[in-house]
């Protein structure tokens, strides 16, 4: 039986893929995330980078002096992560090893939720929601579920890029319904560079796998948010502040009412 995507999208060559999305991009989400509520509403209380990946968000949490913990289920990424500065767990974000009420934030950024469907994708935020204490805020940075669909409704979308070692291709397109969008995408070696690809995970033969991310309206994101005892509070449409809706992503935060 294959191992779900998840488990294989997010290995050690998944930093190289998104090169592009670096410590100066991480910056200007992490400015912006105070200006729509505060990161330390809730006095001694953690901020959770849930799905850390690498660690790029949380080395400039631990520069900020947050008491941040990244946690992920990536044992590779958590590997790149050391020394960010903050404390790593290796975790299931539907299964949080985490007490209740111990978060002052939860960070879901970079489209780290999404992955598992409604049900189970309703589960991770119920975990959230029992994380948080009181007053704390979850920070949902998603992709705009509208803009997804106008652009995928004409037909899939194919390119192919070069990324460290490795040539990627990569083919974007909406299932059925238009509930999620997938992403294709094939790995192989760039001419004479096996074994750094190799290093990476990505054998001669290559490496194919599927990205799949449920396309929720805000409603649906709201209703999720609200049973989970979330209220959204503020919202933006990308990292410099743009209304929602104006730029490429949704930047929503829910408060955990009392």
């Amino acid at each position: 039986m294959a191992e779900p995507w998840h488990e294989t999208a997010f290995g050690a060559f998944y930093p190289v893929l998104y090169a592009h999305r670096d410590a100066a991009e991480a910056r200007r989400c992490l400015d912006l995330l105070p200006r729509l509520a505060p990161l330390d509403a809730v006095p001694g209380g953690a901020v959770l980078d849930l799905g850390c990946g690498d660690g790029r968000h949380l080395a400039q949490l631990a520069r900020a002096g947050l008491p941040a913990v990244g946690l992920d289920l990536s044992g590779a990424l958590l590997q790149a992560a050391r020394g960010c500065g903050a404390p790593l767990v290796r975790g299931d974000m539907r299964h949080l090893p985490l007490r209740p009420a111990c978060c002052s934030a939860v960070l879901s950024l970079f489209t780290a939720f999404g992955y598992f469907g409604a049900a189970a994708d309703g589960a991770v935020v119920a975990g959230i929601g029992a994380t948080l204490a009181a007053g704390g805020h979850w920070y949902l940075d998603y992709l705009d579920a509208d803009r997804v669909r106008d652009e995928l409704a004409t037909g899939p979308i194919a390119r192919e890029r070069r990324a460290g070692p490795l040539v990627v291709r990569e083919e974007r397109r909406l299932a059925p319904g238009g509930h999620a969008v997938g992403k294709q995408v094939t790995l192989h070696p760039d001419g004479g560079q096996a074994a750094a690809a190799a290093a990476l995970g990505v054998g001669p033969q290559g490496l194919h796998y599927e990205e799949r991310v449920h396309l929720y309206d805000r409603r649906e994101l709201d209703d999720m948010a609200g049973r989970a005892g979330l209220l959204r509070v503020a919202s933006a449409g990308d990292y410099d502040g743009a209304p929602l809706g104006s730029g490429p992503r949704w930047l929503l935060v829910y408060r955990k009412e009392a």
